[in-house]
């Protein structure tokens, strides 16, 4: 019984994973690539006119929150590595967004941008000037639920980031921070 299971929910991951794909070539042709064992269970949203890249054997296998990546001009790229696993993330990118190889997002929301201006005379001057900068987050990181990464933001690898932690400045390698802005809490493998 346990044999015919398997078999069971490995068709259905891959009629959902194949139903993803094909979804998105129709709708976005080249603008989006799949590396060779990505798995998906169409709870997987790609809007914009930027680029988005997976790497091979990415999980975007979402349970609650769907995982929804957004690109705000033709020449943004978002690109997630090598065996990387997204669960309920968000990843919005109007610079663009690198993450690493071996990550783990969870409901993690990763914005590079400010969207409009914070200036006092932003109401007055429609053209003021929105802050935006690439994010980084470098390989074996895991954001924990209900993380926030905001603009210009590198975290170093082997990093924690604590559930609902906001990232709002460099976070170094092999640390776990947490916190409201996080701070670090504990050096890893010293």
């Amino acid at each position: 019984m346990n044999f015919l299971k398997a078999i069971t929910k490995s068709v259905i991951v891959a009629i959902f994973t194949r139903y993803t794909v094909t979804k998105f070539r129709l709708l976005k042709g080249n603008r989006v690539q799949f590396g060779s064992g990505f798995v998906s269970n169409g709870r997987l949203q790609i809007k914009g006119p930027g680029r988005v890249i997976f790497g091979t054997n990415v999980n975007a296998w979402a349970h609650k929150e769907p995982n929804v990546l957004i690109t705000y001009s033709s020449d943004v790229v978002i690109k997630i590595g090598d065996d990387t696993r997204l669960n309920g993330a968000g990843l919005m990118a109007a610079c663009g967004i690198t993450v690493g190889c071996n990550c783990i997002l969870g409901s993690a929301v990763i914005v590079d941008t400010d969207f409009h201006s914070i200036d006092p005379d932003r109401h007055a001057n429609p053209d003021a000037k929105v802050r935006s900068a690439s994010i980084t987050i470098s390989n074996n990181v895991w954001l924990a639920g209900q993380t926030v990464v905001l603009k210009g933001v590198t975290i170093g690898e082997n990093s924690v980031v604590g559930f609902r932690g906001v990232v709002t400045s460099n976070v170094p390698p092999n640390v776990i921070v947490a916190g409201n802005p996080v701070r670090v809490v504990k050096q890893l493998g010293a």
